[in-house]
């Protein structure tokens, strides 16, 4: 089981403590944060009013594993941005319901009628899980991330608040 509980300062170096590198900070921030990570940045991050970030608690063991933020619009959509699961609890099939619970939290608690993700091409099995948690690409909706000699294309995709409800019933 998966829960989300507040990000606050005390949690700080915890996630300055994941991101050991500029090109892993890159794929869950893209150009929103510089490398390396700082308590000054995190602490302008959780000062924003429009921002909504977490700790993601496996559950019942209580056990940090990740982060995540949903960033609120004025439009009526949010994006799920700086998601991220600890290297030592990535690949146990947490995407799935970590999705689940940020989406049930975006629709029922904040006033969006659709819910947006950035994702790099190469992602290939965040896209699989994002597509499977009910999201659309949305092809007019690209960007280009330089690191080095790399670029690196994010693709956006989608999910609306009609569409949830079923995907959340498989």
């Amino acid at each position: 089981m998966i829960a989300l509980t507040p990000f606050q300062q005390k949690d700080f170096s915890r996630l300055i403590g994941w991101i050991e590198s500029k090109e892993l900070l890159i794929t869950i921030a893209g150009n929103v944060w510089s490398y390396p990570l700082t308590v000054a940045q995190l602490q302008s991050y959780l000062d924003n009013p429009k921002s909504y970030s977490f700790n993601i608690v496996e559950t019942p063991q209580e056990v940090v594993v990740g982060h995540a933020e949903i960033i609120l619009s004025n439009d009526g959509t949010c994006k799920i941005d700086k998601l991220l699961v600890d290297k030592s609890h990535r690949g146990k099939g947490l995407c799935p319901a970590v999705i689940n619970r940020l989406l049930t939290y975006a629709f029922d608690k904040l006033p969006v009628h659709t819910v947006e993700l950035n994702v790099f091409e190469w992602n290939t099995a965040g896209i699989r899980c994002y597509e499977r948690s009910g999201f659309s690409f949305n092809p007019e909706k690209k960007q280009l991330f330089s690191l080095d000699d790399k670029t690196w294309t994010a693709v956006n995709m989608s999910i609306t608040k009609a569409r949830f409800p079923s995907m959340d019933a498989q």
